[in-house]
């Protein structure tokens, strides 16, 4: 997607996005140190229920939700701290959209994606940062090094950002809202470019958080 461009502007996060994405999530058999929280997922449901799963997953913008729903609560962490994985779970049971199967659900499958994620992704925006340990950014509630990583890699594995509300108000919109300035106009230009039926980037109109 062209708008990403502008994250070469900032090679730190350019590169903490990748490795911590590829880290995670990237199915890559032969590497077993290449999308550690799927792996576990697959070991925790088997093969047959994991492809089930991952079925499911796509269709209803599983992953992308689970990531923007971390950046939310890290964003709320100070008031969450004590019930960062439970939220992110409950939010993730208890959505309008298409129903998780029940086989599924008795299989702990959600629950073990939040843990798992949970799990690799922090630590993988950790190392690949080189900001320290993950119990060193929590306690001194140094957050925002957790959450910009995690708003991008959401952003980039949504396959419709626009219309993925959680997504968009979590991740989408803080990008725009908080980009360093002399990259604003970059980035709204490069987001009007691939979203060009989204009235939310009419001509004429100020998007939400631009001021």
């Amino acid at each position: 997607m062209k708008w990403v461009h502008w994250l070469h502007r900032d090679r730190q996060l350019l590169v903490c996005v990748k490795e911590a994405q590829t880290r995670t999530f990237e199915d890559a058999p032969g590497d077993p140190a290449q999308g550690m929280a799927l792996r576990r997922v697959a070991e925790h449901l088997g093969s047959q229920r994991m492809e089930e799963f991952q079925h499911w997953a796509r269709e209803t913008h599983f992953w992308c939700e689970l990531l923007a729903q971390m950046a939310c609560a890290l964003a709320e962490y100070e008031n969450v701290r004590e019930r960062m994985f439970r939220k992110v779970e409950d939010v993730l049971q208890w959505r309008d959209e298409q129903a998780l199967p029940d086989g599924l659900r008795r299989a702990g499958a959600i629950a073990s994606a939040v843990h798992w994620t949970w799990r690799f992704l922090l630590a993988s925006v950790v190392a690949a940062s080189g900001v320290g340990s993950l119990a060193g950014l929590l306690a001194c509630g140094d957050v925002q090094r957790l959450l910009w990583p995690i708003r991008v890699i959401a952003v980039l594995m949504c396959p419709d950002a626009s219309h993925h509300p959680a997504v968009r108000e979590h991740c989408w919109q803080p990008i725009i809202r908080f980009a360093r300035a002399e990259i604003r106009d970059t980035v709204r230009e490069r987001l009007k470019q691939v979203f060009t039926e989204d009235p939310w980037f009419a001509p004429g109109r100020d998007a939400p958080g631009w001021a």
